[in-house]
């Protein structure tokens, strides 16, 4: 099997390394797709996307460009041409999976993206296999290594603001320059959404998934969550309710006898719950060149041998987003006025603990008085 690397960064390198490192007899990177001139793979280096979806011999495709245009397009235009693919994409993905999981079932072809959420983490894989035998009645967790390496090292490190530590996670790599996709959640709803288009089969739009981030976290709220027993965590959670999926992502907090607790440094912890096999969870390095080359690998090889789980990845239609079924109390720490009448108590400096209220109100109340200039860190209580 001849393959294409769309993208030549951090994954492409790393799956084209993988490749080297771990050959598999019939199969080989034929072409790379990227403007750059790189001399290691000169040969066999193209510029133009046509000369991939132009060439019969190669059979799959592996998109790691990353944003959502050209990523998209790419994909379309290569299941279009019959050729199987294999993303790590997960906002092109959330974005467009019911279109590109039906068109790759109607050509009978392989759209696999194991990487997509949970980087080396077999989440979706596993996920999918639960899901054939099994009602899957909440998904999700920890699934951002850069806003866990942050909250963690506030919380077990000499007592750092939240602006220092977000430099040394720059400065380590884990974070970009612009951190905003991982600080605000962003990365979190792609990955949310896509647990759910899987746990579900309806597509659920990321874009209407309400997500509070970990930017306005302070030494005082650390200092707040430690006198109380909690750990910090960013989480994504989807949670059947009936016939409908309440999906959202914010920072929550953990008791000592949660895993979510003492997780460290990068690392994410993702779970589900089946109505018949209970809880299960799965802990590992979320990103990275070498874990999220492997995973793509190991999608390759699937798909080479004719045994891709992901064949039985289904989508019936789209599902609307329900944060309002849910309801939790919240720690809330505000520079600004503060409905007193859903406050339960007061726990340090402008600092409180509300009354069970739903997620959809705590985000609307949380955006609303960001949007008006002040500030405000809310954080969900585990149950």
């Amino acid at each position: 099997m001849k393959i294409a690397l769309l993208g030549y960064g951090t994954v492409g390198s790393g799956t084209a390394e993988c490749l080297r490192n771990h050959p598999m007899e019939g199969v080989d990177l034929a072409k790379v797709l990227d403007k750059r001139k790189i001399d290691e793979i000169k040969e066999i280096l193209t510029d133009n996307i046509d000369d991939i979806l132009n060439d019969g011999t190669i059979e799959t495709v592996v998109e790691v460009m990353g944003g959502e245009e050209p990523a998209y397009t790419f994909v379309k235009s290569a299941l279009l041409k019959g050729k199987n693919v294999v993303s790590a994409n997960k906002l092109m993905l959330s974005r467009h999976y019911d279109e590109l999981v039906n068109l790759a079932r109607e050509k009978n072809l392989s759209l696999s993206f194991s990487a997509a959420a949970g980087g080396s983490i077999p989440w979706l894989f596993n996920l999918l296999r639960a899901k054939r035998v099994d009602n899957i009645l909440n998904v999700g967790g920890v699934m951002n290594g850069t806003t866990n390496f942050i909250l963690d090292k506030m919380q077990t490190g000499d007592g750092a603001d939240f602006d220092k530590v977000l430099k040394e996670a720059q400065a380590k790599g884990y974070a970009e320059a612009d951190p905003t996709a991982d600080i605000d959640g962003l990365d979190v709803k792609a990955k949310i959404a896509l647990s759910c288009d899987i746990a579900y089969s309806k597509m659920i739009d990321p874009d209407d998934i309400p997500a509070l981030g970990i930017r306005y976290v302070t030494k005082n709220d650390i200092d707040n969550f430690k006198a109380m027993g909690y750990n910090c965590r960013l989480i994504g959670r989807g949670e059947k309710i009936g016939d409908e999926v309440a999906v959202y992502v914010e920072p929550m907090l953990f008791k000592p006898d949660a895993a979510e607790y003492t997780l460290a440094g990068a690392g994410n912890i993702i779970s589900y719950l089946g109505e018949k096999m209970g809880k299960q969870s799965y802990f590992g390095l979320g990103a990275g060149k070498e874990p999220t080359g492997a995973a793509i690998v190991n999608d390759l090889y699937d798909i080479a041998a004719g045994i891709s789980i992901f064949d039985m990845a289904q989508c019936v239609g789209k599902t609307k987003c329900r944060p309002e079924l849910v309801c939790h109390e919240y720690y809330v720490r505000t520079n600004t006025e503060f409905d007193r009448s859903i406050v339960k108590e007061t726990v340090g400096d402008n600092a409180f603990i509300t009354k069970k209220i739903s997620v959809a109100s705590m985000h609307e109340l949380a955006q609303k008085i960001i949007a008006d200039g002040k500030e405000i860190f809310a954080a969900s209580i585990a149950e």
